[in-house]
């Protein structure tokens, strides 16, 4: 029974450390938006509007694109993730290795 309590205490606690980690976020993230106020007091006015769920929140709308404009628009020039050449070369590489004995086995 104490090993359950001390997880569910720990659990509690990483949670609300991880909560309190996305609020000091939100706060900072919001100190930069200012008109370059800073200091104690402009921290303290973001971090209650950052507890404020109301707060001022910008919405943006949804963008129309077709599908031509928005893959030019992500195109890569790198060659991709996966190297085509590359992963044939590891697999010849891996297949000659695993046809080959291995130092010391007896043939035959």
């Amino acid at each position: 029974m104490g090993g359950m309590v001390t997880f569910v205490f720990w659990l509690a606690a990483s949670l609300l450390l991880a909560g309190a980690v996305f609020l000091v976020a939100s706060v900072m993230g919001r100190m930069q938006d200012d008109d370059g106020e800073s200091g104690l007091r402009a921290f303290g006015r973001a971090f209650r509007q950052g507890l404020r769920r109301d707060g001022d929140r910008r919405a943006s709308g949804p963008v129309d694109t077709d599908m031509d404009a928005f893959f030019a628009a992500n195109l890569e020039q790198a060659p991709g993730y996966v190297d085509a050449e590359e992963l044939s070369d590891v697999l010849h590489r891996v297949q000659v290795r695993v046809q080959t004995p291995p130092r010391g086995t007896p043939r035959g």
